[in-house]
């Protein structure tokens, strides 16, 4: 039987809605929530990749949900979310770690995870250290940053989930120095989220 499906920008605005509204309120990652948005307006049917919202369209109608639905709640979260990820990286400042993900996006509310990329030549540096502080960690799927996989460790950390990938220092520069083509940061550094933590907190 002919599958139906309706208009292509219609159809990937709807999967990004419904996957936006899952992040937003469930806290699923991009994937899952696109994949659990595809399963629940079509069932079985297979959507073709080409017809799939990018990560992006689906942070265009997660901004547009929280400004609707979530504008008494999500800034003072997104706040939260940024003093936590801040600590941490004042305390792992010697590998010179860079945040990227919701916390740099804007997107960032209770649900959120902090993703940081540490640099260091061997990445059981970053492990001994997580050790020393008595944090304990898993290996998880690797962090993805600018097209590149890097390996990873979870861990819970002040009521937040982490997730911390190693890379070596001399790839630093190339991964901080990206900017969407609105000027929208992807990922910051510790002066840069301590900037914007100040935008929010400024009368």
């Amino acid at each position: 039987m002919e599958e139906f499906f309706a208009p292509q920008d219609e159809l990937r605005i709807e999967i990004a809605m419904t996957a936006a509204r899952l992040i937003a309120e469930e806290g699923l990652d991009y994937a899952t929530a696109r994949n659990q948005a595809v399963k629940a307006l079509f069932g079985k049917q297979r959507v073709p990749r080409e017809r799939l919202p990018s990560d992006q369209d689906i942070q265009d109608e997660l901004r547009a949900y929280q400004a609707l639905f979530q504008a008494d709640s999500q800034p003072g979260e997104l706040n939260e979310l940024r003093e936590v990820a801040l600590q941490f990286m004042q305390g792992i400042q010697q590998f010179e770690p860079i945040v990227y993900g919701a916390a740099v996006n804007g997107t960032g509310s209770a649900h959120s995870d902090v993703h940081i990329i540490a640099f260091a030549d061997d990445e059981k540096e970053v492990d001994y250290w997580l050790l020393n502080q008595n944090i304990n960690f898993d290996a998880c799927e690797d962090a993805l940053l600018a097209g590149k996989s890097f390996p990873a460790v979870a861990f819970r950390w002040k009521q937040r989930w982490f997730q911390l990938g190693v890379a070596s220092p001399v790839q630093r520069r190339g991964l901080l120095n990206r900017q969407a083509p609105d000027g929208t940061l992807f990922q910051t550094d510790t002066a840069g989220l301590t900037r914007l933590i100040s935008k929010i907190e400024a009368p």
